[in-house]
């Protein structure tokens, strides 16, 4: 079965016994297609063309499309990404594989302003929000909101949770699951995220599945870590998800990230 029947078992809240491969990998992508990274950062259509490329590459089962590199890239500006996203879910279709979209999150956004929290925040809202919906509106599987660590009184700002709950009812609207990277320490019930993605290396639980961030380059620790998430999601009745602690690109060589993906997913 495809990666998109596995992504509408976790928005169903139905088991899925395989783990579910889910890495950010437009860089490496863009290694694969002996393309440079900045080159494919300033078109849609090959930054679409990598991120399928990674996905195909690896035997992953979702094409994920983030709108920032790494850094000293600039990030894409919306209507860019929606393009890429769009050409991306075209290509998805085709294979039959789900479809992640990732942007920065108010705090990321609110925190760039810098001065008052809560008036930066309230300055970002119109513009995460419009590109939130914009997105939801092109049906990617699921939409992911990269955030930094946060403060403990960030964590418990009430115009950032308010935000949250916004953006969380609008990926309910557009049947979207809703991702973040890394979810708010104390978020839990109907205000956990769909999907949380640790921003280190490690299993993180949301309302519909357990992920897992791996380090793709501890060769010896990522197959130890997936099988003891296997049992974590076993136990859990869950789907598992497998992806990355960091966005693979330049520091890994391609074929070892093949091989991790094959013994993660237990395919050789």
């Amino acid at each position: 079965m495809g990666g998109r029947q596995a992504v509408e078992a976790v928005r169903r809240g139905q088991r899925w016994g395989d783990p579910i491969l889910m890495p950010s990998a437009a860089g490496l992508g863009a290694r694969i297609g002996a393309q440079v990274e900045g080159a494919v950062w300033a078109d849609p259509q090959k930054l679409a063309d990598a991120c399928v490329a990674a996905a195909r590459y690896l035997g992953a089962d979702a094409v994920w499309v983030p709108s920032f590199g790494t850094a000293g890239v600039p990030d894409l500006e919306p209507a860019i990404h929606r393009d890429a996203v769009q050409r991306a879910l075209a290509a998805a279709g085709r294979l039959q594989l789900a479809c992640v979209a990732e942007i920065r999150g108010p705090l990321a956004r609110a925190a760039a302003l810098g001065g008052d929290l809560d008036e930066a925040l309230k300055r970002v809202r119109p513009d995460v929000v419009a590109e939130f919906e914009a997105l939801a509106n092109l049906r990617p599987d699921i939409i992911v909101l990269a955030e930094p660590e946060p403060s403990g009184e960030q964590a418990e700002n009430r115009t950032l949770a308010r935000l949250y709950g916004a953006l969380r009812r609008l990926a309910e609207h557009y049947d979207v699951l809703k991702g973040m990277k890394p979810a708010m320490p104390g978020m839990t019930g109907d205000n956990a995220p769909d999907l949380s993605f640790g921003a280190a290396a490690g299993l993180s639980a949301g309302r519909s599945a357990l992920v897992l961030a791996v380090d793709w380059t501890d060769a010896g620790g990522f197959a130890a870590a997936c099988a003891e998430a296997r049992g974590a999601a076993r136990q859990a009745e869950q789907p598992l998800i497998v992806s990355c602690a960091v966005a693979l690109g330049g520091e890994i060589e391609p074929s070892r990230c093949r091989e991790a993906a094959a013994h993660i997913m237990e395919r050789v």
